[in-house]
């Protein structure tokens, strides 16, 4: 009969149907793991950029920091402005462009480096407290410090450093890189 298939030529079509389904998924895994290999590429390439961009703030911002204290005019200046407008008052700002007053006359001299908001920890807090202590931050203080000038100022700067998710450390070695927010339990 003409256009009828023999059982034998219908079973040999199944191995190709086989070998070409076969051939289907491999060549889709293939681009899948090609398109994952070049994700992950891409993720660690703009990871290692923002980790580099802040290794190099940190640097300046350490000499800038030094450079910096309640003797300076410029930070002295800030400090007056701030002790001039008693807490409670409309006009109170607690944060200034260099300086943190807490209400129980402590201060923080700081720096702020605000990210790009890429999703790498590119927030950076770097401060020296009156106290003696250097400190740092990843919380997302925003620009101008944004963040806490619409919050109470602490009483401390431990409360201060509670409140922000703000670490101690020795003021020249990159633990201050180290992610502090969200806070790590």
């Amino acid at each position: 009969m003409f256009g009828h298939m023999s059982p034998t030529s219908a079973e040999s079509e199944k191995p190709r149907q086989r070998s070409r389904a076969m051939r289907i998924l491999a060549v889709s895994l293939s681009a899948v793991l090609f398109l994952a290999t070049l994700l992950v590429g891409a993720w660690s390439v703009a990871k290692h950029r923002a980790a580099r961009a802040r290794a190099q703030w940190e640097l300046t911002a350490l000499e800038c920091l030094a450079g910096l204290s309640v003797t300076n005019e410029q930070i002295n200046s800030e400090i007056n402005e701030v002790q001039a407008v008693p807490p409670g008052s409309a006009d109170f700002r607690w944060a200034q462009d260099h300086v943190l007053l807490m209400t129980n006359g402590e201060c923080i001299i700081y720096v702020y480096r605000h990210g790009d908001n890429s999703g790498f920890v590119d927030h950076l807090f770097l401060g020296h407290g009156s106290n003696g202590r250097w400190l740092y931050s990843t919380y997302h203080f925003c620009n101008s410090m944004v963040g806490v000038l619409g919050e109470d100022p602490p009483g401390s700067i431990a409360e201060f450093a509670k409140r922000f998710s703000v670490r101690e450390f020795d003021g020249r070695s990159d633990e201050c890189l180290q992610h502090t927010w969200p806070q790590n339990n």
